[in-house]
C-alpha cells in the first residue's frame, strides 16, 4: 500500500501524555489540559462534538465497516498516524470474525480501494498488533473487543510510563461488543491507576 505522506509521526516523549477521546458527545472541554507534546487519540470518523485534533486515529476496518464507514478528515492533523483494527491477513484467515470466503475475497480488492477513496493513504498506516487484540479478547472472554478498548490497551502496553487519560467514553454503541464487561474492565484500569478519566 503506497503511503504518500513523508512527514514523520510525532515522537512520544517520556513526558508526553495520551488523551484517548471516545466518540460520545462532549460533556466538558479538556483542551486546556493538552500540551504540544501530548498525543490525542481519536476514532473512525471523530464525533464533531469534540474539536480536538488527532495525532493518532484508530479505525475499525472490518468487512462491514468499510462498506458503511465514511472518514472525514476535519480532525486529522497532516501527520496523523492511522492504526487499523485489522490487517488483510486477519480478514483473510478469519482470525477474529467468521466471514464467508466470497466476502473475504471481495475484501482483498475492496479494502485498498476504500483506503484510497477515503484518502487514508496520505497518512502513516499501522495495524493493531495481534497480541493486543488477543490480550483484550482473553481478558473479556469475548472475541470482539471495541476499537476503543484495543486502543487503550495498546497504549497501556506500549507506553506504560506515560500518563494515559480517557475522555468521552460511555461504553455503549454497536451491539456486537460486550459493553458491560468493557465498562468493568475500564473501571478496573482506572482504579489500579493504569489510566485516568477526565
Amino acid at each position: 500500500m503506497a503511503i504518500k505522506n513523508t512527514s514523520t509521526m510525532k515522537t512520544v516523549q517520556p513526558y508526553s501524555k495520551f488523551f484517548i477521546i471516545g466518540n460520545a458527545d462532549e460533556q466538558n472541554s479538556i483542551a486546556h489540559l493538552i500540551n504540544e507534546d501530548d498525543i490525542v487519540v481519536r476514532f473512525n470518523n471523530p464525533n464533531p462534538n469534540c474539536t480536538l485534533m488527532a495525532d493518532w486515529v484508530f479505525i475499525a476496518n472490518g468487512y462491514t465497516q468499510i462498506r458503511h464507514l465514511t472518514i472525514k478528515h476535519q480532525f486529522f492533523k497532516p501527520d496523523t498516524h492511522i492504526f487499523f483494527r485489522y490487517s488483510k491477513e486477519d480478514i483473510w484467515s478469519s482470525r477474529y470474525q467468521n466471514i464467508p470466503l466470497h466476502k473475504r475475497i471481495k475484501y482483498l480488492w475492496r479494502f485498498p480501494k476504500w483506503v484510497k477513496h477515503s484518502h487514508l493513504d496520505q497518512y502513516q498506516i499501522n495495524t493493531i498488533p495481534t497480541d493486543t487484540y488477543r490480550h483484550c479478547a482473553d481478558i473479556l472472554g469475548f472475541r470482539q473487543p471495541s476499537t476503543g478498548l484495543l486502543a487503550i490497551d495498546y497504549i497501556c502496553q506500549h507506553y506504560p510510563r506515560n500518563k494515559i487519560y480517557i475522555h468521552n467514553f460511555t461504553s455503549e454503541g454497536w451491539i456486537g461488543h460486550n459493553w458491560d464487561e468493557e465498562k468493568q474492565l475500564i473501571h478496573k484500569w482506572i482504579t489500579t491507576g493504569n489510566i485516568s478519566a477526565v
